[in-house]
């Protein structure tokens, strides 16, 4: 039996989470893809988990009524947020004001990224900055979401869209306790990919006792990947930096290289959006517009639905460092992909997935960007070494070309 086509399966969990029986469970296809398998020898072909998953229901989908540009102003709490530190604000609130849950991503002790909870305001610092890798949302996760909208808890839950849709269809109703915030998302790499990055790093680097994965921040490792060490919560120490182009998994990402098959088809990448809230990177601010603040990690807000409105009124309301200015969501879409259409697959994607079969991701990754990477680093020396001495910048493109 196939839930959905492999090509659009998103590794949401809904189907998962759906089955009474416990008789399906998501396995990695030969490129790391997490996709549901069922043991048919115990299915009894119900067909709750056909009718969980978002690509066979239909979903509502809201155009914004508002959009923001944001951020808080306590930048020691927003040091290792990607971009404004909304999430922080809004789960903060969910938490102390709402006497709520959070769900949300954040490694476990293996560096898995997981979508997990809290009700504790000390263990929101676990769930700051982006992870630009596929979170598990795990075997009972959903389940646990429905048991505490049940009971009557209020629930904050943040994910990418398609990890909403995955609630969504998984809970099959609306629930006014409910706040849904998805994440705009350029996609996501396999989690094996990941590990075996870290796992690399830290043999090659000799780094023990790591405690934290970056890729975002606002401080002066913005787009690099840097592993830290020490404690998540108080002291640490960067002991591994690179730029983000120069960085073989992260150009990977960026590139559009490396992602899952159906993040180049996502049914989420769209100007209506699938949940309550949508945050992530104000891309474009100020530059047709102007904008007179700092426009450095600015979140870009958008209100989806009239609940969602109120919520993010409550916050706001409660609140002096939370600034809001409103722009126009056209500013915002102008900016794509994500918002407008999927991240488009790049011309060396197939090579890297031929390459992934025969001789592993680690490999394949870096046989496949050698040249890009390589070209990347000699443009950061260049440019390093323009700074310095004030080349112009038509002598170094003529460089870089040869």
């Amino acid at each position: 039996m196939q839930i959905c086509p492999p090509d659009k399966c998103t590794g949401c969990y809904a189907c998962v989470n759906a089955c009474h029986f416990k008789c399906i469970s998501m396995q990695e296809n030969e490129y790391g893809e997490l996709h549901p398998v069922i043991d048919e020898a115990h299915c009894t072909h119900c067909n709750l988990c056909f009718k969980s998953c978002p690509n066979n229901i239909e979903l509502e989908f809201n155009y914004p009524s508002s959009c923001y540009a944001s951020w808080i102003t306590d930048t020691q709490k927003r040091k290792i947020c990607a971009s404004g530190g909304i999430g922080t604000i809004l789960s903060e609130f969910a938490i102390k004001q709402k006497k709520g849950v959070v769900f949300g991503s954040r490694y476990d002790k293996q560096f898995t990224p997981i979508i997990t909870y809290t009700e504790h305001i000390e263990d929101l610092e676990y769930f700051k900055g982006s992870r630009y890798v596929q979170s598990i949302v795990g075997n009972d996760t959903l389940l646990k979401v429905r048991d505490f909208l049940k009971s009557g808890r209020f629930v904050l839950f943040i994910g990418t869209p398609c990890q909403i849709a995955g609630l969504k269809s998984f809970l099959r109703k609306d629930y006014n306790n409910l706040i849904v915030v998805d994440l705009i998302c350029h996609g996501v790499c396999p989690i094996k990919y990941f590990k075996e990055e870290v796992a690399y790093i830290c043999k090659k680097k000799r780094i023990k006792s790591l405690v934290d994965v970056r890729f975002r921040g606002n401080d002066r490792k913005n787009f690099y990947l840097s592993f830290w060490i020490g404690k998540r919560t108080g002291k640490s120490r960067c002991v591994y930096n690179k730029s983000a182009y120069t960085q073989y998994y992260f150009a990977g990402f960026l590139l559009g290289v490396s992602l899952r098959e159906n993040c180049y088809r996502c049914n989420y990448a769209r100007p209506e959006r699938i949940s309550d809230i949508t945050i992530g990177d104000f891309i474009g601010l100020g530059k047709d517009i102007p904008f007179n603040y700092s426009k450095s990690n600015v979140s870009s807000v958008t209100l989806n639905t009239p609940k969602g409105a109120r919520f993010y009124q409550e916050v706001s309301q409660h609140t002096d460092m939370l600034i809001n200015i409103q722009r126009e969501y056209s500013e915002r879409l102008k900016y794509k992909p994500s918002l407008i259409e999927p991240s488009h697959k790049h011309e060396l994607n197939p090579l890297f997935r031929e390459q992934v079969l025969k001789i592993g991701y680690l490999k394949a990754i870096r046989l496949t960007l050698n040249e890009v990477v390589t070209k990347q680093k000699i443009r950061n020396i260049i440019n390093y070494w323009r700074y310095i001495y004030r080349i112009p910048r038509k002598a170094i493109q003529v460089i870089v070309k040869k």
